[in-house]
């Protein structure tokens, strides 16, 4: 617990950070919202069938209303699908952003150095994304093939409801497979930023054995902060339902809970990263083997130190790395 309450103390430490994300996330919802606002308003022609929707969701209100308006909001619908991919990019950006803050504990937060931690890193982070999306495909195809040919195998001796449970088995076990490989994807990130590495796949499956060589303190912790983010999100549908939007001042106070869901949201990110940053800088750590070199190889060629990690040859320097004491990228990048 002692990673999770220092994690959680920098967390608290970097609430400039998470407010910068905030308003990233609501500068990007408010080029989605504001456009479908104003066609909502053009389309709707002063009918107070929208006046339902504030008691709840009224599904008669809603297709009769896609039925006359569909054309006009098709395109709005694109632009939202090529915002959520812009979304995602930019939790890829920012997570080296992010990683350079928590190394940086205790410093003040500046966007310029924040802003070249991001793309110094985003580069590498990009391929562990790739893997992991590459990871979790496969992941997915495996569950759905196999509920699938079960449920196909069992359709002449099985119930439907028998038939029901194995879905629900296959589809457990694909969330709990794809979370494991979430979890691996942000300790490969973290691997790459703290050792400087820039092999994907090696990287991952660097962190894919430490996370299963220390299941509790990686997917455990990773686990808690699902369920942190979950309670949060069945909070705010309960004061949703329970709060009646009757007036200007409901209305206010909803969106303002509603914000605050996207606030926390965002230190939940900064979070997640943050308890990996120090749960991997607190596990024990291999002790390096020496390797012998022949010594025809020394008399032949010039001494260059070996990589205790990989086995294979580095060279001298550090050619590439981030200098965190200036927050820039050093020349030989």
């Amino acid at each position: 617990m002692n990673a999770l309450s220092v994690s959680f103390r920098q967390l608290l430490g970097s609430l400039r950070l998470v407010g910068f994300l905030y308003v990233v996330t609501l500068v990007l919802s408010l080029l989605a919202a504001i456009p479908f606002y104003n066609t909502l308003k053009t389309e709707y022609h002063d009918s107070m069938a929208f006046l339902k929707l504030l008691d709840g969701f009224d599904y008669t209100v809603f297709s009769d209303f896609m039925r006359q308006s569909q054309q006009t909001l098709y395109p709005l619908f694109s632009v939202g699908r090529w915002l959520g991919l812009l979304h995602l990019f930019l939790s890829v950006f920012f997570a080296g952003g992010i990683l350079f803050c928590q190394a940086q504990a205790g410093s003040r937060f500046h966007i310029g150095t924040f802003w070249q931690a991001c793309s110094h890193y985003l580069g590498r982070f990009l391929k562990v994304a790739g893997v992991t999306i590459l990871f979790v495909l496969i992941n997915a195809t495996i569950w759905l093939l196999s509920g699938s040919l079960l449920i196909t195998a069992a359709s002449d001796s099985m119930t439907e409801r028998g038939q029901f449970w194995i879905g629900i088995t296959a589809f457990a076990l694909f969330m709990l497979t794809t979370t494991l490989l979430l979890c691996i994807g942000d300790y490969a990130k973290v691997l790459m930023f703290q050792e400087d590495d820039r092999r994907a796949f090696r990287a991952f499956g660097r962190a894919g054995r430490l996370v299963l060589k220390n299941p509790g303190k990686t997917y455990g912790f990773y686990w808690l902060l699902i369920l942190v983010g979950t309670v949060v999100f069945g909070l705010y549908f309960l004061v949703d339902k329970t709060v009646t939007m009757s007036g200007w001042l409901t209305i206010l106070l909803v969106f303002l809970v509603q914000q605050g869901v996207v606030f926390l949201r965002a230190g939940l990110k900064v979070w997640s990263l943050g308890l990996a940053y120090t749960v991997y800088k607190n596990l024990p750590k291999p002790v390096p083997v020496k390797r012998s070199v022949p010594a025809a190889f020394l008399a032949d060629e010039p001494a260059m130190p070996i990589d205790d990690v990989s086995g294979a040859l580095s060279p001298p320097g550090n050619a590439g790395t981030y200098a965190p004491e200036t927050g820039t990228p050093t020349d030989k990048e």
